[in-house]
């Protein structure tokens, strides 16, 4: 083409481009390629504006009335119409792979992926190890220190703030990366690559291993510093509500990107339920002294069903009696559990079966929206 989008060749080059240099070579005046000369090169100074005041003539015209131009448009007109008995292209399927094929390619990008990026996966561990040794040295032993309920009250706000500080950060620091895949998610879904639910599930999924060693390591440290009672049973209890509990923060923190244009609203965004959370989640209020008319959000905070299974499962069945303020008799601390913070131990399976359903929950919420909401800007 020459300046203003004219045509002035269309057609095969040939071997060393020697089609295109016989038919300029054709035109009246235009000078011969010299050898070992640039063939590009020479198309374009023989056919500058400055040849064609030179020689008088407009390169565009002279293709419209060459013999190649009239077989260039007959080869179009025949191409235009379908041959006798074929039928159009048809393909059974919006995707060239199944919905399982999609996802086992997008798992293995993701996988891939977070491999590949120790800014996001050494960050999140390095600050969860700081954490637990940093609360562990803070509140060394503390578990051994429950003789009042003053005492009870800050072991109890120790695992509380240990499991809060990495949720929060793992909300925070899961935010930049997905803002970043969502921008890949949504070049290759326009391309046909796959579809949203196949991604969402693979970006879901490929958290848990991460999240699982996260909170292995964690635990151990923090339960066995702040010396919690080494039973199997109570451990493992610690350990499965901390897991979940970071589960559901990371989704929380996916499922606000997709709710959001880019992760800098999304962090604003997640950040103003923090302080609601914290309100209610019955350890600066305990149930009992929650307003009727608040109690429903009471039920649906996600941080309340952690504080409840961590006090349950640690307190809720001890018979050692502790000291209250205002009571001039012990009182056992299952019992302190029960009536000060209304928790019963005959209640954790459901504890377990909610933070289970709000991990799946934000999950969920996160593959919705990354499905129906789209926040490109072109």
């Amino acid at each position: 083409m020459k300046r203003g989008g004219q045509v002035i060749y269309s057609g095969p080059l040939g071997r060393n481009s020697h089609k295109i240099i016989e038919y300029f070579e054709a035109i009246p005046g235009v000078p011969k390629i010299k050898d070992k000369y640039n063939p590009a090169t020479w198309m374009l100074e023989v056919s500058s504006v400055a040849a064609e005041v030179r020689l008088q003539m407009d390169f565009a015209e002279y293709y419209k009335s060459s013999a190649l131009y009239q077989r260039n448009k007959a080869l179009v007109g025949e191409l235009s119409n379908p041959a006798p008995g074929t039928n159009d292209l048809y393909f059974p399927t919006q995707y060239s792979q199944p919905t399982w094929g999609q996802f086992k390619a997008c798992l293995w990008k993701q996988w891939w992926t977070y491999w590949r990026s120790p800014d996001y996966n050494l960050v999140r561990f390095f600050f969860t190890l700081v954490t637990a040794l940093l609360l562990g040295s803070i509140f060394w032993r503390i578990g051994h220190k429950s003789g009042s309920s003053n005492n009870l009250r800050i072991v109890i706000g120790a695992m509380y703030a240990a499991v809060l500080f990495v949720g929060v950060n793992n909300c925070s620091t899961v935010q930049p990366l997905v803002a970043i895949e969502r921008t890949v998610f949504y070049r290759e879904r326009a391309a046909g690559m796959y579809s949203a639910l196949p991604y969402a599930m693979a970006q879901v999924l490929v958290e848990i291993p991460y999240v699982v060693i996260q909170a292995a390591y964690y635990s151990l440290i923090v339960y066995s510093m702040m010396s919690f009672q080494w039973t199997a049973a109570k451990f493992f209890w610690f350990y499965f509500i901390s897991l979940f509990s970071f589960l559901y923060f990371t989704y929380y923190g996916m499922m606000t990107v997709s709710l959001s244009p880019n992760h800098q609203v999304a962090a604003i965004f997640a950040s103003t339920f923090y302080s609601v959370f914290n309100l209610f989640s019955g350890f600066f209020i305990p149930k009992p002294r929650i307003p009727k008319w608040w109690v429903w959000y009471y039920w649906i905070c996600p941080l309340q069903w952690t504080v409840y299974g961590l006090i349950v499962t640690q307190y809720g069945d001890l018979e050692e009696q502790i000291s209250v303020p205002g009571s001039k008799d012990l009182v056992r601390t299952k019992d302190y559990v029960k009536d000060h913070f209304g928790y019963h131990t005959d209640f954790m399976p459901v504890v377990a079966i909610v933070l289970v359903g709000f991990a799946v929950f934000f999950a969920f919420m996160f593959a919705y929206c990354i499905r129906k909401l789209n926040f490109q800007q072109r």
